[in-house]
């Protein structure tokens, strides 16, 4: 029993109100308050009219400056500590002066009845207790020892004898109600807390896995590209090259960051379709036949029927198929012009173009930087989207895309510490 008393009393100092929970009592506690304003007020008119004592007066008068200030507080401020103090306060104070003048009858014989479940309810089951406690006793004390003469010339022998049997039995089952109440409550804040800590930590696993697989995704479309590299020699690091110039010029036009990461991924398999494309066509040094052309274009086609069904990279297979569209129309596979294209594939096809001619290929060296500048210049509104270009020009400028012209797949997965 001492024990379970504790544990009582322990379970009884916990705040119950936090929350949306702290936010509605706050309310009440104000709705409580202007309340007891307005009851302060009725009062006070009431003991002037009937020329009450100055301390009945007096009273009426604190009622009302307590509800005030209690209002002021919890409404404003959220202090519910200073209401609770003048909650309490008053209560003390009105029922003591109450009982002891003799005043104790109609309506205040109700609001002390009600003290019990008001004060557990909104402000906690321990001021409950002890508010109610001490006006037990004050009533034990005031008619159930020889104070009772004095009292007498107050209260009837029925009225002193059963007041505080009826209070103690009113404010016991207030008190038993309100303390499974408030541990009712705790109960329902553990199994909160606890089940926000679940969600947290079952979301803090499926970002870990999310992240797992956007890494291992980001890794598949690494090695497909170093795959479709692999074909020729002179490609080596063109995927990534180009995903790296197309990110750039993304940045450079303030692409949000989100779509950036989709169009480096897009960027990265724009060349797929290569893998089914012969090695004797993929490799000659010498001039390619209309036919062997025709294969090579091919690439495209093949390459957005690969990416057709790729999950999560939609719009990787409009890449792989338009990047060799022109702006004028006279690309290919489907002779797509303008705004037609894909805006990814037409920034892809500018980073593909400068990539191709910075680069040493089976069938001539890079060009130079004069010459490439004036190469791109040339694509402006015909091979190439000019918005595009202009900003693509920039970075050009700048000296910006050099320093990713050495760029390999080593670095992938053997980063620079």
């Amino acid at each position: 029993m001492p024990k379970e008393r504790g544990k009582l009393w322990k379970d009884l100092n916990k705040s119950i109100y936090t929350g949306k929970r702290l936010e509605a009592n706050l309310k009440g506690i104000t709705a409580v308050s202007i309340l007891s304003v307005v009851l302060g007020i009725v009062m006070l008119i009431i003991n002037i009219v009937q020329h009450r004592s100055i301390p009945i007066i007096s009273t009426s008068v604190m009622f009302v400056l307590a509800g005030a200030i209690s209002a002021i507080a919890s409404y404003f401020y959220k202090a519910r500590k200073v209401s609770e103090f003048c909650a309490i306060f008053t209560c003390i104070v009105t029922f003591t002066f109450y009982a002891i003048s003799g005043s104790m009858n109609g309506f205040s014989v109700i609001w002390a009845l009600l003290m019990p479940i008001g004060v557990s309810y909104f402000l906690s089951v321990k001021l409950g207790i002890i508010t109610s406690l001490y006006y037990e006793v004050l009533c034990i004390v005031l008619f159930y020892t020889p104070i009772r003469q004095h009292m007498a010339r107050y209260y009837s022998d029925i009225t002193m004898t059963r007041y505080p049997i009826v209070f103690l039995s009113v404010a016991s089952v207030t008190i038993v109600a309100m303390i499974n109440y408030h541990r009712m409550a705790l109960r329902e804040m553990d199994y909160t807390e606890h089940l926000d800590e679940e969600v947290k930590k079952q979301s803090a696993i499926a970002i870990e896995r999310a992240d797992k697989l956007e890494l291992m995704n980001e890794e598949v479309v690494n090695m497909l590209a170093m795959a479709i590299d692999a074909k020729d020699r002179y490609t080596n690091g063109h995927s990534i090259r180009v995903a790296s110039y197309s990110e750039a010029l993304a940045k450079e036009i303030e692409m949000p960051e989100e779509e950036i990461k989709v169009l480096k991924r897009e960027a990265m398999v724009h060349d797929i379709g290569k893998i089914g494309i012969p090695d004797a066509v993929l490799n000659n040094p010498g001039e390619l036949s209309e036919e062997e052309f025709k294969i090579l274009e091919s690439h495209t086609t093949i390459g957005a029927r690969i990416l057709e069904k790729a999950s999560g990279m939609e719009g990787a297979r409009d890449v792989a198929e338009f990047h060799h569209e022109r702006y004028d129309g006279k690309g290919y596979p489907k002779g797509l012009k303008g705004n037609e294209i894909p805006f990814h594939a037409r920034i892809v096809s500018i980073a593909d173009a400068y990539d191709a001619m910075n680069s040493d290929r089976i069938y001539r060296k890079s060009l130079k930087p004069s010459s490439i500048r004036s190469e791109l210049a040339k694509g402006r509104g015909t091979q190439f989207d000019p918005e595009l270009l202009n900003a693509f020009l920039k970075l050009f400028n700048r000296g910006i895309l050099d320093d990713m012209q050495t760029i390999s797949y080593r670095m992938l997965f053997d980063p620079p510490k």
